[in-house]
This record gives structure tokens, C-alpha cells and sequence, in this order.
């Protein structure tokens, strides 16, 4: 299979499956702008990431990863134990919702409108799956 076809089906069952996750437990109520945000969060961080733009910040990809899971732990943490459990499921359904809508939106763009960007494509070329 080609990279670009490989990159379009594996970003594409992505998305299908958080939104998907998201229409099983629709009976909660997703926050619309919520979702927004982390629609543009998501693809700010697609766009951020096959763009090159940490290229130019200090350290490798190894400790920028870790620096982001930490940040985004220790954010939902706070938030369950400031908000309780509700607000924390209507903003994982947001977050599901921003995540699947935000990569359908990127590979929309970046792959069907316009190519898919030349970092990507290599590193899906890499991969087996």
C-alpha cells in the first residue's frame, strides 16, 4: 500500500472511532464549544507536528513528548479533582469529539485538498501498519 493511501486510512479509522466512541455515550451531552477547542487543538497539533515546528525548540522529541504527557496528566488530574465526575466525562467527550472532528478536519485538508506533508508520508512509509 501506498503512504499517502496508508496515511489517509489510518488517520481516517482514527477518527471514525473517537467520534464513533462519542455516538455510544451521546446521552451525556458534548459541550460545543468544548469541542471546538479541542477540535483546534488537535489540529494545530497535527499541523505543529508534520510542519516541523519543534524542530526549532531545544531538546529532543523524546523529552517534548514526555514534557506534553506531563502537562496533560497533571491537567486532567486538577480537573477531576476540582470539577468531579461529571465535568469530567462532558470534557473526555469533548476531548473525543475535538479529537475525531480535528483529525478528519487535518486529513481533509492535508491529504485530499492539498498533499500530505513530506514527514509524514516518510514515516508512514517506515512503518509496516
Amino acid at each position: 500500500m501506498d503512504p499517502r493511501r496508508k496515511v489517509l486510512l489510518t488517520d481516517g479509522a482514527l477518527a471514525v472511532l473517537a467520534l464513533a466512541q462519542v455516538w455510544l455515550t451521546l446521552g451525556e451531552g458534548v459541550s460545543p464549544p468544548l469541542a471546538a477547542l479541542f477540535t483546534a487543538t488537535t489540529v494545530l497539533a497535527y499541523y505543529v507536528d508534520e510542519h516541523g515546528v519543534l524542530d526549532r525548540l531545544p531538546g529532543t522529541r523524546l523529552h517534548q513528548t514526555v514534557a506534553l504527557v506531563a502537562v496533560a496528566g497533571t491537567g486532567i488530574v486538577a480537573l477531576g479533582l476540582g470539577l468531579g465526575p461529571d465535568a469530567v466525562e462532558t470534557v473526555l467527550l469533548a476531548s473525543l469529539t475535538g479529537l475525531g472532528g480535528g483529525i478528519l478536519l487535518y486529513r481533509c485538508y492535508f491529504g485530499l485538498v492539498r498533499p500530505v506533508p513530506e514527514t509524514r508520508l516518510r514515516r508512514a512509509s517506515e512503518r509496516q501498519v
